[in-house]
């Protein structure tokens, strides 16, 4: 008997390991390279200003203090009103972006109206705008709106740039074009209307993909600097990042200088947040951006 096939075989398994070794490697050193940032504002936190800035750089904290996050709750800024509104921000956000994404997703998906591939397209082509084009007309037309006069207001105010999300509707969209016809044909067979449809029969297999455009959602919105910081007219409407990089730039000498070791105990405080968000739903997020990813 020919010993041809066996060497085969061990020639192949020997491929197959080496492959999934250098794999392991290879993603162990880029996790550690996506977390050494948040290690390193982790740590940053325990230090004092003087040491921050101190070269070459601790990589440890010999001297870790509390002092930072001491000053960061009992300092006299409404720290958890930041967290509030955030918070509401972000859920607000989500429940927009869900219900706008999902109806015009299913739309573009299922669907078929003269235009609709070119408006699509146009739709796509507004991901490449960058958020400073259109800061200007956005806050002219929430100024004629009067929608900041409210607390209420003021969360719609910051919420309306992210609302329609054109990543959330070409998502949908693409899901919703894996949803066989034939099933829809048959829920309106057996007289479902056009919104039962949507709501019994799509939406239930759109919820893996619902469920990561929310976390990608929420991460956008509770991130989202620049225009909460525009809109807000008070210091108790702040979000808890524009809070932050409000209270850690202080007076000295004639300029700004910055808190370090503050800044980075109020990053890591709100970064909290977004990792037990993750945490606790990284099943739905692995679930919906690898669904529909292998075709059988």
């Amino acid at each position: 008997m020919s010993s041809e096939p066996m060497e085969q075989d061990i020639y192949r398994l020997a491929v197959e390991k080496t492959t999934r070794l250098l794999s392991y490697v290879l993603l162990t050193l880029l996790a550690i390279t996506f977390l050494l940032p948040l290690y390193w504002m982790f740590t940053g936190s325990f230090k004092l200003q003087s040491v921050t800035m101190a070269l070459p750089p601790e990589i440890f904290p010999t001297n870790p203090t509390l002092e930072n996050w001491t000053r960061l709750f009992t300092g006299p800024w409404p720290v958890w009103r930041w967290v509030l509104n955030s918070m509401a921000v972000s859920l607000l956000t989500v429940v927009l972006v869900l219900a706008i994404s999902s109806l015009t997703g299913y739309g573009f998906g299922k669907k078929k109206f003269p235009g609709s591939n070119a408006l699509f397209i146009i739709l796509l082509s507004t991901m490449f705008l960058p958020n400073q084009v259109i800061l200007i007309p956005l806050f002219l037309l929430v100024h004629g709106l009067h929608m900041t006069s409210t607390t209420l207001g003021t969360y719609f105010a910051m919420a309306m740039p992210m609302i329609s999300s054109p990543f959330g509707i070409f998502l949908i969209k693409q899901f919703c074009s894996t949803i066989p016809d034939e099933l829809l044909d048959a829920a309106r067979i057996d007289g479902a209307s056009e919104w039962g449809v949507f709501t019994q029969i799509v939406l239930p297999l759109l919820k893996p993909a619902l469920a990561a455009l929310a976390i990608f959602t929420f991460n956008q919105a509770w991130n989202y600097f620049m225009w909460h910081f525009v809109i807000a007219t008070d210091k108790s409407q702040y979000t808890l990042p524009v809070g932050i990089s409000i209270i850690s730039r202080t007076p000295a000498i004639g300029k700004m200088l910055t808190d370090i070791g503050l800044t980075m105990a109020g990053g890591s405080f709100g970064a909290f947040f977004m990792i037990v968000l993750f945490v606790a739903f990284q099943q739905y997020f692995i679930k919906g951006i690898t669904f529909g990813a292998v075709k059988e």
